[in-house]
């Protein structure tokens, strides 16, 4: 019987996975979250950004850097296409009794192509910095022990927490500031104090959340897809 479970296989479904994630991420980060205090801690898109650093950690190590960018670069390019079809949409016209519907559906891509821009440069660098550190630190892990260079620790929970780490602060800062920073570009903009707090808060819970699923989903799933074969 011809093996269903396959690498190709697995590989379909993360990149699936991957870009439906980068996709909800754009309409989540529209709200604000503040949980009851004055200052904004992070955008709604943090419940779920963490995602896509996992799956590109697992693609790496199960597959390589190579891989991991072109499923971040299709993701990109299919998170540009999705936001400039909605802002299309808010101009098409629409029957007066749903006028109060497309008035909300209007706030979702209220910053037009300053967000879906901002989105597109900070989705991609972030994890472009990310596949390429883990990736980096997986190649010093695996040198000779003879190499004259340092060898890093061969521990994938540390290549992992520490390229999310760098990962997200670049991914989050980008974002913030291209997307949200008070220079009058756009309807929705923050306050300089909330973007900064926004981001160390999101590179934070986000660290920290990585941190936690590494043992209990990437590392588990990265040797399993690891020990499956190409089918032929």
């Amino acid at each position: 019987m011809r093996q269903i479970a396959t690498k190709q296989s697995w590989l379909l479904i993360l990149t699936g996975t991957y870009c439906v994630i980068s996709v909800m991420m754009n309409y989540l980060c529209m709200k604000p979250l503040n949980f009851g205090t004055g200052i904004v801690w992070m955008d709604g898109g943090l419940l779920i950004s963490w995602i896509v650093f996992l799956i590109s950690n697992v693609i790496v190590e199960a597959y390589d850097k190579k891989t991991a960018i072109l499923v971040s670069g299709i993701a990109t390019v299919l998170t540009l296409a999705i936001s400039f079809l909605g802002v299309a949409e808010v101009k098409m016209p629409t029957l007066p009794q749903y006028a109060a519907q497309a008035e909300h559906f209007a706030h979702i891509f209220s910053n037009g192509p300053r967000t879906i821009l901002s989105s597109a440069i900070a989705f991609f660098a972030g994890n472009w910095v990310n596949v390429s550190v883990i990736a980096r630190l997986k190649q010093s892990a695996h040198r000779f022990t003879d190499s004259p260079l340092p060898q890093f620790p061969n521990s994938f929970w540390l290549r992992a927490v520490i390229s999310t780490i760098i990962g997200q602060i670049v991914d989050n800062s980008l974002f913030q500031v291209l997307a949200f920073a008070p220079v009058g570009l756009s309807v929705y903009e923050m306050f300089w104090h909330d973007i900064w707090t926004a981001v160390g808060v999101s590179s934070l819970f986000e660290t920290v959340v990585e941190a936690l699923f590494v043992p209990l989903i990437t590392l588990p799933l990265t040797k399993y897809i690891q020990n499956l074969e190409y089918s032929n």
